[in-house]
């Protein structure tokens, strides 16, 4: 790659005492092992070669973003871990360091620590602080940026660093690599150790992007021809590549905020389809971390057990819709039954007629008449000391009770009835039945003639 090989072409010719970790940076800063270029001697500015880089708090796919870079922003390289790129933080960058241990002096801008502590690395995309970044001193002072919870953030001290994976980052063309004094090398490494830089734009320097780390962002763009560097410096050859904008972390997180969501929702309601194509998708990259690809897998069988749970839900609650609409429709023809059950019933009385004062008062209780509709003639008394059969007067009742005959009316008299209310007079001789029948109500028998 461009960035190695340009480092490499500096570094060969430099003694290996050289690889010495400068006095200004701190031991916590310093690699695990080989690996870790000199600082000083492979400073040079690099340019970002994509779209919306990941800087990482540490040289590792699974250490926590800090800030994006876009393409054609400057980066201060100061040495290479493996793979990762160690740069001087960027503008926007920050550390964490607990306020219980600073006091603030002057206009607040300014802080002293009371006691060593571990300055913690700041995101400006997250609330993550848990990756060291530098010791503080006791009676260190730090510059305040601003604070958060129990944190006071801080200007990052001298000596500290953050890291960009190499296949984002081009060196700027032209810059001289850092001047200085070479060792006598070895006869046999002579020849491998020395590798030609060729200048700007010459066929042998073109670059080609690798393929990009986990949560790093692909250059988005149509598809084009890019150049790449033959291993034998032969003249580069064009290859063409699909470019497709795939930020493996951003997808992560987004489907996961949507998991819970649907967590919070009833389970016909829960996105399930669009989920697991989502989560699906999302395994098919090779830029996922461990630990992304096994929560992925997870969601994965939990939202294949949730299809089925929502299958069966909804069948049983078909079913159940199925059960509701029969006992609705059982119902509906059962009210039916009853109405009609209901028109067809009979209704018997002692005696109908509409209901009239009389003029004649004699005895205990108010007397009533059952007149003929037609003809206005009395067809039966009635006797009571009931209030509400005032209330009837004119309307064509029923009256239920025993019929006698008072001998002084020579009428037949319904004493005390038990009830009495209002009847349609055309279902007379249908469903109302009686023992006193008014003679213009009477069924008419047809009569026989000469012809007949």
């Amino acid at each position: 790659m461009a960035i190695r090989r340009f480092l490499l072409a500096a570094a060969v010719s430099f003694p290996l005492a050289a690889f010495a970790l400068p006095a200004h940076v701190r031991a916590e800063d310093a690699p695990p092992g080989a690996g870790d270029a000199d600082s000083a001697r492979h400073k040079f500015i690099g340019v970002i070669n994509g779209l919306s880089v990941f800087v990482r708090s540490s040289p590792r796919e699974d250490a926590y973003p800090v800030m994006r870079l876009d393409k054609g922003q400057q980066v201060t390289v100061v040495g290479i871990k493996f793979k990762w790129l160690k740069i001087l933080p960027p503008e926007g960058s920050f550390a964490y360091v607990p306020k219980a241990y600073v006091n603030l002096r002057g206009d607040g801008k300014v802080g002293r620590a009371t006691r060593e502590v571990i300055a913690k690395v700041g995101s400006t995309l997250n609330q993550l602080k848990t990756a060291p970044m530098a010791k503080i001193e006791d009676g260190q002072d730090v510059e305040i940026l601003g604070e958060q919870d129990d944190y006071y953030k801080v200007k990052p001290p001298e000596g500290t660093y953050l890291y960009v994976n190499e296949s984002f980052v081009d060196p700027l063309q032209g810059q001289p690599v850092a001047e200085a004094k070479p060792a006598k090398p070895k006869p046999e490494r002579t020849a491998r150790a020395k590798p030609e830089v060729p200048p700007a734009g010459a066929p042998g320097n073109a670059v080609k992007p690798a393929a990009p780390e986990a949560g790093n962002a692909v250059a988005v763009g149509p598809k084009t021809e890019i150049p790449s560097v033959t291993p034998d410096g032969a003249a580069p050859t064009t290859q063409p590549v699909d470019a497709v904008a795939v930020d493996s972390q951003e997808l992560f997180n987004k489907l996961e905020a949507d998991f819970k969501a649907a967590n919070e929702k009833p389970i016909t309601d829960q996105p399930i389809d669009a989920l697991m194509t989502g989560y699906t998708d999302l395994l098919k990259l090779n830029t996922l971390t461990p630990r992304m690809r096994e929560i992925g897998e997870v969601r994965v069988s939990t939202l294949d057990l949730r299809t089925k749970a929502k299958a069966e839900f909804l069948a049983l609650r078909g079913t159940q819709v199925q059960a509701a609409d029969r006992q609705k429709a059982l119902s509906a023809e059962r009210d039916e039954i009853q109405q009609r059950i209901k028109e067809k019933e009979v209704h018997f009385y002692a005696a109908v007629g509409t209901l009239r004062a009389s003029s004649i008062q004699r005895g205990g209780g108010t007397l009533f008449r059952l007149t003929d509709p037609s003809t206005g003639r009395t067809v039966a008394y009635v006797r009571s000391s009931d209030a509400s059969y005032a209330t009837m007067l004119g309307q064509f009742v029923g009256v239920k009770g025993t019929l006698t005959t008072d001998t002084a009316l020579n009428m037949k008299i319904i004493e005390q009835p038990t009830s009495a209310e209002p009847v349609d007079p055309s279902k007379v001789n249908d469903s109302v039945a009686a023992q006193i029948i008014p003679p213009s109500l009477m069924p008419r028998v047809p009569t026989a003639r000469a012809s007949d």
